[in-house]
């Protein structure tokens, strides 16, 4: 039977120079200079910050001496013992994520490579293992530049353009969200995985259809992994819904799939948290191999179905409308970037503080935004149980990406993975192929050509559609389906951006869209945060360095402009100009909240509008910015305001 075992083990680390071996690596650094302990999960950043090598990365101007790691290639070892496998069983490991240019080493011998942290590596290494202690080593290469990728000058985007041709976060290379602070590491778990022939490979069940008589038809797809041995025949013993149905395979190495359906009486219907409840029935899979038990797996579904309406409104306009059950729903929405710019330290907890704090303020939908990283399973299934419906970017933000064929392979690969992860939480309604990758390559990047990339047209849509064909897909964020302006206010959604501007000035109220999924407003989060990053002298007036360098942004703008925005609009406002920090604090906290709540009026009481996504819920680290949660989780004033406008709003 298949085993998955935990690999336990002490870890250590260093860093060389890049392109070395294993030994050359080791015998280039000063003796006292080679290894550091180190945590798996973890960052390189957060070792040496522990081994006393470094200086908190989130303090003051600290993370801009730190560019030299990301120049460095990283090295992890540890000495393990190995399970021994059974008769007719071989052994893998299993590495859930690597950040993110690894060569995999055992006892000095080169096992497997991989280059994206968004997908696993599993290497059968029976093989390879000897009895006894063995050496495991892990090389993560400089996160610069994929080794044997062509430059192409059409690959244009905000910031260190580099980002675009490396399969990891893109805010970690600077953005207005986060640091210029490379994370890399073994940055998920390792386990020792023992298969037999046949293993599950993947368990889908999708709602199909809503009867009249209360009924609902589903769909179930069962798919089996072939790892070695002689082709043979399988039984799966198949659970839904309290339901058994067992199921025949004849397995071979290129196929393994079987699809059934189920009928649900009286179906009790999953709906967002401001609808109704959200009930979830379980799954489970028993693989035999004879009389054999070889694998098995459980889950949790809900009964749901989701349409994203697109038809003429009666204003001349194409409708963008998510519909649960048959039902409109007006989106209630905020957008999700990553929780902690140090990604590995982000856990079930942070989850739950947050997500309650959303349910709380009557959010209803999150959009999982494209710059960042695909969450753990827990986030969505936390989601499932508070009924936060999710709109999901690919993670590819602010770019001309590149079109080869390498690339959009390893784009496919990643997005397989995810769908089919990913496919069977109730909360996900719908993929979205990027953030504003088309919207800027006509208005910034002049590559207009762009709009007809293959990556977000053919790829990423193709994939889409093959594992997850009831889920809606959108190419971009913004999107205008009939237009060329892609961010047009009569189709699809708007990025609707204007600081500077009066949030109730004509460039908010003159649009009419069919929903709103990025808008915000600047603040500056409590004292008791900025203590965390500005040392008591630097604090007043608010233009050292040590804020500013916390204000950074993927295009360098001037980033004491982002903090003069707080006093023109405070100005605007009519109110007087600050006279010291705590009088900054909370009247711009105070004008974020009153600009939020009067978006959600404005734009909720437009009949065609079906939603509006603020940005954002939280920081991923201390600084200025437009989150309503500064980092870690210190909530400011502003969120009350929305938390009124979503109650009052009855759609």
């Amino acid at each position: 039977m298949k085993k998955s075992l935990p690999l336990e083990a002490s870890w250590q680390l260093m860093h060389a120079e890049p392109n070395l071996g294993p030994t050359q690596a080791c015998s280039a650094l000063p003796l006292e200079e080679r290894w550091v302990p180190a945590q798996v999960p973890g960052d390189v950043h957060l070792d040496y910050q522990r081994a006393g090598l470094i200086d908190d990365p989130f303090f003051g101007m600290n993370h801009d001496k730190l560019r030299w790691m990301e120049e460095m290639d990283w090295w992890y070892r540890t000495e393990i013992t190995p399970p021994i496998p059974g008769k007719g069983e071989r052994l893998h490991i299993y590495f859930e994520g690597l950040d993110c240019f690894a060569t995999i080493y055992l006892n000095g011998k080169e096992v497997g490579k991989h280059q994206n942290i968004f997908t696993p590596l599993r290497l059968d290494v029976t093989d390879h293992v000897q009895a006894g202690v063995n050496r495991l080593e892990v090389c993560l290469g400089a996160p610069l530049f994929p080794l044997n990728r062509p430059y192409t000058p059409e690959v244009r985007g905000y910031g260190q353009i580099t980002r675009l041709q490396v399969r990891k976060s893109q805010s970690c290379y600077g953005w207005n969200i986060s640091p210029r602070l490379v994370t890399i590491g073994i940055s998920k778990p390792v386990s020792w995985v023992l298969v037999d022939a046949f293993e599950i490979d993947d368990v889908s069940i999708i709602t199909v259809a809503l009867h009249d008589d209360g009924s609902a038809e589903l769909e179930a797809l069962v798919e089996l992994q072939h790892n070695h041995g002689a082709t043979d025949v399988v039984e799966v013993e198949l659970t839904v819904a309290g339901q058994i149905q067992r199921l025949t395979l004849d397995v071979d190495p290129s196929s393994g799939r079987k699809v059934t359906r189920f009928i649900v009486p009286d179906a009790k219907l999953w709906w967002p948290h401001d609808h109704g409840a959200q009930p979830l029935y379980q799954w489970s899979a028993v693989l035999k191999h004879g009389d054999v038990e070889s694998d098995r797996s459980t889950g949790r579904f809900g009964i749901r179905t989701v349409r994203l309406i697109q038809e003429p409104d009666d204003d001349g306009g194409i409708s963008f409308v998510f519909a649960i059950n048959g039902k409109k729903i007006f989106m209630k929405g905020m957008n999700w970037t990553p929780a902690d710019a140090m990604f590995c330290r982000v856990d079930d907890a942070r989850y739950d503080q947050l997500l309650a704090i959303a349910k709380d303020t009557h959010i209803n939908a999150m959009r999982v935004w494209g710059g960042g990283v695909y969450e753990l399973d827990s986030f969505y299934a936390k989601c499932d149980e508070l009924g936060i419906l999710i709109t999901h970017d690919f993670m590819y933000a602010c770019g001309c990406y590149p079109q080869d064929l390498a690339f959009l392979d390893e784009a496919r690969r990643e997005a397989e993975y995810q769908v089919r992860r990913l496919r069977h939480f109730a909360c996900v309604i719908a993929w979205f192929g990027d953030n504003e990758n088309d919207v800027l390559a006509d208005n910034s990047f002049n590559q207009p050509d762009y709009r007809h990339n293959r990556l977000s047209k053919e790829v990423l849509k193709n994939v889409v559609e093959t594992h997850a064909p009831l889920t809606p897909y959108v190419p971009t964020s913004p999107y205008s389906p009939l237009t060329y302006d892609q961010n047009e206010p009569k189709e699809g959604d708007c990025h609707i951006w204007g600081h500077g501007f009066s949030y109730k000035s004509d460039f908010y109220v003159k649009q009419l869209p069919r929903m709103v999924t990025e808008i915000g407003h600047l603040s500056f989060p409590s004292r008791a945060t900025i203590n965390t990053y500005v040392q008591p002298q630097n604090q007043w007036p608010v233009y050292h360095e040590e804020y500013l360098t916390h204000g950074a942004d993927c295009i360098r703008l001037d980033r004491i402009a982002r903090h003069r925005l707080n006093f023109e609009s405070i100005r605007e406002r009519g109110w007087e100009e600050p006279k010291d920090l705590d009088d900054l604090i909370q009247k711009s906290q105070q004008l974020q909240g009153e600009a939020s709540k009067f978006w959600i009026e404005f734009y909720g009481n437009q009949p065609n509008c079906w939603g509006i996504f603020l940005w954002n819920l939280a920081d991923s680290w201390p600084q200025m910015s437009d989150a309503y949660i500064a980092y870690p989780c210190d909530v400011k004033a502003s969120l009350a305001y929305v938390k009124e406008g979503y109650a009052a709003l009855k759609r």
